[in-house]
């Protein structure tokens, strides 16, 4: 088997294509070693790795039939996609407490994905490291940023930074259910005393927590593939509201990551601008003892990202977990996988470069 970490973002029933890939992904001779998600990317990424015996696509299989709405024969498929509208029987359903209506803080009640993930899933293994890494991100309403709870946090990861708490500790289903609390349709879910919403409202790519997963010697060599649900790039003009509707909810979510690196020499001369760094720098420099170039050391890994794209977003996409509306993005997700067997992924280019703790004399 060939080792992969998984990227996996938020979208609602996108997810059903990061479903088709990964499975494709697995079936081809991927293992998945560190995942990490948001929203349903981390109902996602919980299924991986907690698949009872193993099996992730069966795991993912049985997740994502207990959130597909039963086929209605008699109706159009377009008007099926919108039916989860009404509630989603294994996920969510509406509030009916109207006499409360004025201190509502959500239109749903999120209490069957608990007991979804908790028939579906092997919460021991979830929580043993050594099987898989795994992270899920919310984003804190106390501070405004993220959250990202693991199983594990590399040598030299971010725990604690102004914009970034990292809390390595049990993940249970309120965890990952906090990952996807998209108000307000969805309620805040509080853990440790702290309310906590959908981490896609910080950032729908939670390549920072991949990033504090990896090891040292995985930075330059472990293959990470993220999905973009969020496709913005060299579309139309919107021609309606439904259309513009679509547009400004994949441009809110789209990948942000890596916009900010290298200037007008793009990731790619950023990156190449870290290994040129190491092969300047000195190896008994005190530099290399610094944990803020540790964090820059670990940055290069995104030379290892591959990005799977997914189709332009339909509109209703996001919430059409009919029976058609999932089996055509699971099947659309397989079949952008095949590009990326085992033998047609380029190896990493850089080198391994030697941690800092050994190789300072």
């Amino acid at each position: 088997m060939n080792k992969m970490a998984l990227v996996l973002q938020g979208g609602g029933a996108l997810g059903a294509y990061e479903y088709g890939v990964v499975t494709k992904l697995v079936d081809m001779g991927w293992e998945p070693v560190a995942v990490t998600g948001v929203s349903i990317g981390a109902v996602n990424a919980a299924a991986i790795a907690g698949a009872r015996d193993g099996d992730i696509s069966a795991s993912l299989d049985r997740v994502w039939k207990a959130i597909t709405l039963p086929p209605v024969p008699w109706l159009p498929d377009a008007i099926q996609g919108n039916l989860s509208l009404l509630g989603n029987p294994n996920f969510w359903t509406s509030r009916t407490d109207y006499l409360q209506l004025a201190s509502w803080d959500s239109l749903c009640i999120t209490a069957p994905m608990v007991q979804t993930l908790l028939a579906n899933l092997d919460f021991a293994q979830i929580n043993d490291s050594s099987h898989m890494r795994l992270a899920v991100t919310a984003t804190s309403l106390r501070t405004g940023g993220p959250t990202t709870f693991s199983n594990h946090l590399a040598h030299g990861a971010h725990e604690d930074t102004p914009g970034h708490t990292a809390v390595r500790g049990e993940i249970t289903p309120a965890h990952i259910m906090a990952s996807g609390a998209l108000p307000p349709g969805f309620p805040a879910v509080r853990i440790d005393d702290e309310a906590y919403w959908d981490g896609g409202l910080f950032s729908n790519t939670p390549i920072d927590a991949l990033l504090n997963l990896l090891e040292p010697d995985e930075i330059d060599t472990l293959p990470i593939f993220t999905i973009d649900l969020f496709r913005t790039d060299n579309l139309p003009v919107p021609q309606n509201l439904l259309d513009v509707q679509t547009r400004a909810l994949a441009m809110q979510y789209e990948n942000r990551f890596w916009a900010e690196y290298g200037g007008d020499a793009g990731l790619r001369g950023f990156v190449d601008m870290l290994e040129q760094l190491d092969e300047t720098l000195p190896r008994d420099s005190a530099v290399r003892r610094n944990r803020a170039y540790d964090w820059l050391r670990r940055l290069r890994a995104m030379n290892n990202i591959h990005i799977i794209e997914g189709a332009p977003a339909a509109a209703g996409g996001d919430h059409d977990f009919s029976a058609y509306g999932v089996r055509k993005a699971y099947e659309a997700g397989r079949a952008a996988a095949l590009a990326y067997a085992p033998d047609k992924v380029q190896s990493p280019r850089l080198r391994a470069v030697p941690d800092a703790k050994t190789s300072v004399a």
